[in-house]
């Protein structure tokens, strides 16, 4: 892949289309790979896997991309077990299948890439693409890679959490409603705010008992446990609740009285955030 990308950083692309066009921003961005500063160099020294699976992106869309999929852009078809073959031996060592699925969507969050949907796709590919993944590469001079700051290829994120915390258009570009036929929701506002208020007013609660209130506050989706608790951790994760509520240990936490062990995780509310309520 390394040889690819520096090939690619050589080759002339010539004309003025929008296959030309976008090649070149593709041809920016492995140049930025290859020096990265900032929050790209960042990205390099704290997460590599990410940095690979960035710089393997790019390389298949400049490769493999075409402008037939989306109209007035370069987009390629892709899937997680794809991109981890391609990503190198290296990379195959320290992650799995689920784990480039949840880079992929920090990359999307991001602004590096966008994954299609439905409504992206121009009509003449629309029939032959159900179940399939479709990505386009981005400018990454537009790339904010502070949205993931502390997140890496443990996290998992779903649409519903995503939404609440960057919006619509940055939880559409995330998660394709390629392989989906409900209408995808986010949380309700006002049930985060009963449960962020009642957790102040108790001063501390197990994760366990914040998912089943947390559950109880949301009574649109109809998941279990295990998805309440994924999107509650992800709320945290993009700090949806900085300044208001932290998730901790018991053994790092203000609590007493709890009959748990040190290593259980507990929610309590931000000192200043709980005395600025009483």
């Amino acid at each position: 892949m390394n040889n690819n990308a520096k090939a690619i950083l050589k080759f002339e692309v010539k004309g003025n289309g929008i296959e030309a066009r976008d090649k070149r921003t593709i041809q920016g961005n492995l140049k930025m790979v290859k020096y990265p500063t900032g929050q790209l160099k960042t990205l390099q020294n704290k997460n590599s896997g990410m940095f690979q699976l960035l710089k393997t992106v790019n390389v298949l869309a400049f490769y493999q991309g075409h402008t037939n999929v989306v109209k007035g852009a370069l987009a390629f078809e892709t899937s997680a077990q794809g991109l981890y073959r391609a990503c190198g031996k290296q990379f195959i060592m320290n992650h799995n299948i689920n784990s480039v699925r949840n880079l992929l969507n920090l990359l999307c969050i991001a602004g590096a890439i966008k994954a299609l949907s439905w409504d992206d796709l121009t009509k003449e590919v629309r029939h032959k693409s159900k179940r399939k993944a479709y990505y386009q590469v981005l400018d990454l001079q537009k790339a904010d890679f502070s949205r993931i700051k502390g997140m890496d290829s443990n996290t998992k994120l779903n649409y519903a959490a995503v939404v609440m915390c960057y919006g619509k258009t940055v939880a559409k570009n995330t998660f394709s409603d390629m392989r989906t036929n409900t209408e995808r929701q986010s949380f309700n506002e006002l049930g985060l705010e009963h449960f962020t208020n009642e957790i102040t007013n108790r001063g501390v609660v197990t994760l366990q008992e914040a998912v089943a209130l947390f559950k109880e506050t949301q009574p649109a989706f109809d998941y279990k446990d295990k998805w309440f608790s994924v999107s509650l951790k992800a709320l945290f994760d993009m700090r949806y609740f900085k300044g208001k509520l932290k998730l901790t240990t018991y053994a790092k936490s203000r609590a007493t009285g709890l009959n748990v062990t040190g290593n259980t995780k507990v929610i309590e509310p931000v000192k200043s955030y709980a005395m600025a309520c009483f």
